[in-house]
C-alpha cells in the first residue's frame, strides 16, 4: 500500500482541517515522521488506522475519543485517506459521530 493523501478535520491534536500529500515525498518507499512530543505524529498514524479498520493504533484510544476537544462545535470529525495498492487507487472517508450530551434535567 502506498499512501497518496490524508486529510483530518478535527481529529486528534488537530482542530481544523489538515491535509498531508504524500505524493510529495516522491518514488522512495520509506519516509520519517518527525517532530516535537505532542505535535500530532502517533495521531496521523491513529488516523491512517481509524480510516481503514474503524480502530486506532494499539488499544489505548478508541476512535470516539479521537475528536480534538479544540475543535469548533460545528466542525464534524473526518478523516478522508486515499491510497493506491496492486496500481489501483482507493479513497475512504471515515467521519467520527460523537452523541451529544442534552443539559436539560430530566425529571
Amino acid at each position: 500500500m502506498k499512501p497518496l493523501t490524508l486529510t483530518l478535520q478535527a481529529f486528534g491534536p488537530f482542530s481544523g482541517v489538515e491535509h498531508i500529500d504524500f505524493r510529495t515525498l516522491g518514488d522512495s518507499p520509506l519516509f520519517l515522521i518527525n517532530g516535537p512530543t505532542g505535535s500530532g505524529k502517533s495521531s496521523i498514524l491513529d488516523a491512517i488506522c481509524y480510516a481503514l479498520y474503524g480502530e486506532t493504533t494499539g488499544s489505548e484510544r478508541t476512535g470516539d475519543q479521537m475528536r480534538c476537544d479544540y475543535a469548533d462545535a460545528k466542525l464534524l470529525t473526518n478523516i478522508t485517506f486515499e491510497f493506491e495498492l496492486a496500481g489501483v487507487r482507493y479513497q475512504i472517508t471515515r467521519s467520527l459521530i460523537k452523541k451529544c450530551l442534552n443539559s436539560a434535567v430530566m425529571g
